[in-house]
């Protein structure tokens, strides 16, 4: 936690003690002051974090104080506030105008003592991070390293963006700070360019691009390039410190927000036992198999495949048992199908298999294979079965996910009158393989 040091002047005693007392309850270490003179001079030997001093000085205005504070080296970014008992617009513009950063009233101290709380908050937050950093300034490079570990963020520097752009390829990066020009081959710029082609999350991370030279056309056509941010030097500590700040939260939550996004789709989409996708994402998939398979003339299979006697299975060997088939089950069908495929969970045992640019005859040969290699495996230390229905849309003829399920399902009911542990086809002439 950073050491946060405060200077009050005012004339009043006593008002002193009441400001000194919300500072030092807000975690401050207050110095005070009764003159606008001493204040400067305290400033001139320490430098302190936030500085407050009244409007009606004893010797000066506040106004022309804030006008000299910032003249005092170090003090050009500081924190600045005029506290004032008068509600005058003319009074506030003239301070801020000065150098002032805020203004309060002394009859609302409350407003004051939330100002504080915040102020604390803001110069004392830490995050967690890792930054990618290149700065061929050893001296630079030192000092903004420095900065970006006191605010809790992990940091791999390079001097040169060849190493960097290596280091970003194999590493996990929440910011990028980079120079505009660094020796080497590579500049910063090449640097941007590359990062920026790159697909996905690693291609949007953002980066803080920083440059001696603050030409408007350069600093436009860094935005063009892809950069999310530009500081010019010499770079002002506390500005860069609020910048990353900024922009890794503002990236974390962007990441927090898509995997909440991919794990509600999940949720969605996914059958929570098979891991399969479940009916919801079949009927919102399917659509492109079957206009695809018009379009292009093609045959669509469906399979309709059944576990069986999985009734027997629950009511001798308990229901978690069934569980277990039917999540390995999952995975083993998911290591199955072809690239192409879709399997599904349909309800209960039952699963769907979607099978494009496959006519009756190759189908049946991919499930023969299934039921062969299924009969090596144990699932839950258990042999298992399936009987298989099929139907295959080709030659013109149209159907949809209901229409050609109610073929391929009655298929497969004809498998389980059959015996079990086969195949049977939909045919119009009802004769069955």
């Amino acid at each position: 936690m950073r050491k946060l040091n405060a200077l009050v002047i005012d004339g009043s005693d006593t008002f002193r003690n009441i400001a000194r007392e919300l500072l030092e309850k807000s975690g401050f270490v207050v110095t005070v002051a009764e003159s606008g003179a001493e204040g400067l001079e305290l400033s001139k030997s320490e430098r302190f974090t936030l500085v407050c001093c009244s409007h009606h000085l004893p010797d000066i205005a506040g106004s022309e104080f804030c006008g000299q504070i910032r003249a005092i080296s170090g003090y050009d970014f500081a924190s600045v506030i005029v506290l004032t008992a008068e509600d005058n617009s003319r009074i506030l513009k003239q301070a801020l105008l000065a150098g002032a950063t805020d203004i309060f009233s002394k009859n609302d101290l409350e407003e004051l003592e939330i100002y504080l709380q915040r102020f604390v908050e803001r110069t004392n937050r830490q995050i967690s991070g890792r930054v990618l950093f290149i700065e061929d300034s050893r001296v630079l490079q030192e000092i903004i390293i420095d900065l970006l570990t006191d605010m809790g963020l992990d940091v791999d520097a390079y001097t040169h963006a060849e190493g960097a752009w290596d280091a970003y390829q194999n590493g996990n990066y929440d910011l990028i700070i980079t120079d505009i020009m660094l020796e080497g081959m590579m500049s910063g710029i090449s640097l941007v360019r590359k990062i920026r082609r790159l697909h996905g999350e690693p291609g949007n991370i953002p980066i803080i691009a920083t440059s001696g030279f603050d030409n408007m056309s350069r600093k436009i056509e860094l935005f063009h390039l892809g950069v999310n941010d530009y500081v010019a030097k010499p770079i002002v500590r506390e500005e860069l410190r609020q910048r990353v700040f900024n922009h890794v939260t503002s990236y974390q939550r962007m990441l927090e927000l898509r995997s909440q996004q991919h794990s509600l789709y999940s949720l969605a989409m996914l059958d929570e036992l098979t891991q399969l996708f479940n009916r919801h994402a079949l009927r919102e998939f399917a659509g492109k198999y079957f206009s695809e398979a018009l379009r292009f003339n093609r045959p669509l299979t469906m399979a309709v495949i059944d576990i069986d006697h999985f009734k027997d299975i629950n009511e001798t060997k308990g229901y978690s048992i069934g569980d277990e088939v039917l999540a390995e089950l999952g995975t083993w069908l998911k290591r199955f199908v072809r690239d192409e495929d879709m399997v599904a969970r349909w309800a209960g045992e039952e699963f769907i298999f979607l099978l494009p640019d496959c006519n009756a005859q190759t189908a049946i040969a991919l499930m023969e294979r299934l039921q062969k290699r299924l009969a090596q495996f144990k699932l839950a230390n258990l042999t298992i079965t399936v009987s298989i229905g099929l139907a295959t849309m080709e030659g013109g003829a149209k159907h949809n996910l209901n229409s050609l399920f109610e073929l391929a399902d009655g298929a497969m009911y004809q498998a389980k009158m059959a015996g079990r542990n086969c195949i049977k086809i939909y045919e119009k002439s009802a004769e069955t393989v």
